[in-house]
């Protein structure tokens, strides 16, 4: 409970932040951080959640299939303080969404594309630039012992930024950080040992390759990929960088 408050009192005071400098040091309305809530931000933020929360799940099954993940056990008891349990892991995970992805995708990214709007590069070159920035720093705040978690960790960023340049809102990036973060800690957890979860899973096989932040799991960050530019196409009916104001 303490810390589905502290990661609530988080949010607001990052949104509150957001605010503040989109007022005073940006100049420009706080809609240019991806932030404008309609029915479309909505609905990106879903399907960020079903693209999120399948890549655990992809590689949960691939393992379950190929041996290495068997299933000791499944949590239905639907008592209160279960759905109380599950109420709060929702809750932190959404929060972390919230403020990762309007600190380094809404904020960062945008005045990342500022910052690299120099003469000697193209706008498809600050672009990357950018978007390798934002993605690089989001990779340096997450604790990765090992060169293959930094370099999931850099992967993951360059998604989220992808589905934000795309897209021009950040519900669908929250929503791919949300459903990855819940599923892969609270739904399959393989790595670590939450206070509840769905499954319990026995894993046999290498953690490096089919832990949350494994080798398995980063190369299914690029189908990800493929199924963000599907959903914006899908939406729009184009593939562009957005909003236009990236240009």
């Amino acid at each position: 409970m303490r810390s589905a408050i502290l990661r609530a009192l988080l949010v607001l005071s990052t949104v509150g932040l957001i605010l503040a400098a989109a007022k005073y040091l940006d100049r420009r309305p706080v809609r240019e951080f991806g932030i404008r809530i309609d029915r479309r931000w909505m609905s990106d933020a879903i399907v960020g959640v079903i693209i999120g929360g399948a890549i655990p799940t992809g590689t949960v099954l691939m393992s379950y299939f190929g041996g290495w993940v068997t299933v000791s056990d499944t949590e239905f008891n639907i008592t209160t303080n279960y759905l109380r349990e599950i109420g709060l892991a929702i809750t932190i995970t959404v929060s972390i969404a919230v403020v990762e992805e309007l600190v380094f995708r809404g904020y960062i990214l945008t005045n990342a594309i500022e910052g690299f709007d120099i003469r000697w590069l193209s706008q498809p070159g600050i672009i990357a630039a950018a978007w390798g920035a934002s993605a690089i720093l989001f990779a340096m705040v997450h604790p990765a012992p090992s060169l293959l978690q930094g370099l999931h960790f850099l992967g993951a960023g360059l998604l989220l930024g992808f589905a934000y340049l795309l897209s021009g809102q950040i519900g669908l990036s929250i929503g791919i950080h949300t459903g990855f973060n819940f599923v892969s800690t609270y739904v399959f957890p393989t790595t670590l040992e939450p206070s509840v979860s769905v499954f319990t899973l026995v894993v046999g096989g290498p953690t490096w390759f089919i832990g949350q932040s494994g080798l398995l799991q980063t190369a299914l960050l690029i189908p990800a990929a493929f199924a963000v530019i599907g959903y914006v196409w899908w939406q729009s009916g184009s593939i562009k960088i957005r909003p236009e104001e990236f240009y």
